[in-house]
């Protein structure tokens, strides 16, 4: 078997509080996909979930924005059942696999780049706003995180519906995995996820993933290296800075009671103004 390794960045560029988290999904959006057994099973999946959960807490909700949409998943599942969803990323690679999937599926998504810390370029207030795959954590500061917080407020109409899907980091940072269970694409090309995680230290909430995805070739196995940064977030501290940003009922669920494959937190922005907003 020969195995050939490609990296995204060199090596002297993985461990740097610097690199891109767009440079990031830029490079994986090939391959994102690979994070599913099946992603277009997911992308019903979690629509159904996600449309079930908006049901639950706004009835007659229409209009979604999908903050950190990725490559699509959750705007694909949401569009094909009637919401009218706008998707906004920082990869500019991952909103051109959105838009092609989209098109596949005869699909009106409008795709447009975008800093979710920052979302005064997309036009209007919706009645949900989602941020799900665990993009929040890729905040490494607390600052950082309140600017997201307030900028999703600022795109939901007054009661409007906030949806965040993270990673169980109140376990994770309690056993500090070092890996996962390897992810398997049947395909075809047949391809294995291997996920390892390099805590900064024992007791620091930061820590460096490095995503390996072997594909099958004709002539072997080819290996492509993606890394990034995330900062493990619990609960308590995710539901204080939504609080402080001026949601209210703030909820937390878990993965499984609502079909998701993460834990999901749910709030609501406050009918009346506060005194402080510009």
């Amino acid at each position: 078997m020969r195995v050939q390794i490609r990296r995204t960045w060199p090596l002297s560029r993985v461990y740097s509080f610097g690199v891109s988290v767009g440079d990031f999904y830029d490079e994986l959006a090939q391959d994102y996909h690979v994070v599913y057994d099946d992603w277009y099973a997911a992308i019903e999946r979690q629509g159904a979930a996600l449309d079930r959960l908006i049901r639950n807490r706004l009835a007659n909700a229409h209009d979604v924005l999908d903050c950190s949409c990725g490559i699509g998943t959750q705007s694909l599942g949401l569009a094909s059942l009637g919401y009218r969803v706008e998707g906004t990323d920082i990869s500019e690679r991952s909103l051109e696999r959105a838009r092609t999937e989209a098109v596949r599926r005869a699909l009106e998504i409008s795709f447009a780049r975008c800093d979710f810390r920052d979302l005064g370029p997309v036009e209007g207030t919706f009645d949900v706003v989602i941020s799900c795959d665990n993009a929040i954590p890729h905040l490494l500061t607390e600052d950082d995180v309140a600017r997201v917080f307030r900028a999703m407020r600022t795109k939901l109409r007054p009661g409007g519906l906030l949806i965040i899907t993270v990673r169980d980091y109140d376990k994770a940072l309690v056993e500090r995995p070092v890996t996962t269970t390897p992810q398997i694409n049947s395909g075809p090309p047949r391809q294995v996820l291997v996920r390892l995680h390099d805590w900064d230290a024992p007791d620091s909430p930061i820590y460096t993933i490095h995503l390996l995805v072997l594909t099958e070739g004709p002539t072997g196995w080819n290996v492509s290296h993606y890394s990034t940064r995330y900062r493990a977030i619990g609960r308590e501290a995710l539901k204080l800075a939504a609080e402080h940003a001026g949601f209210t009922r703030v909820r937390w669920n878990e993965g499984n009671d609502v079909g998701f494959h993460q834990p999901v937190m749910t709030a609501l922005r406050e009918v009346n103004k506060p005194r402080n907003d510009p």
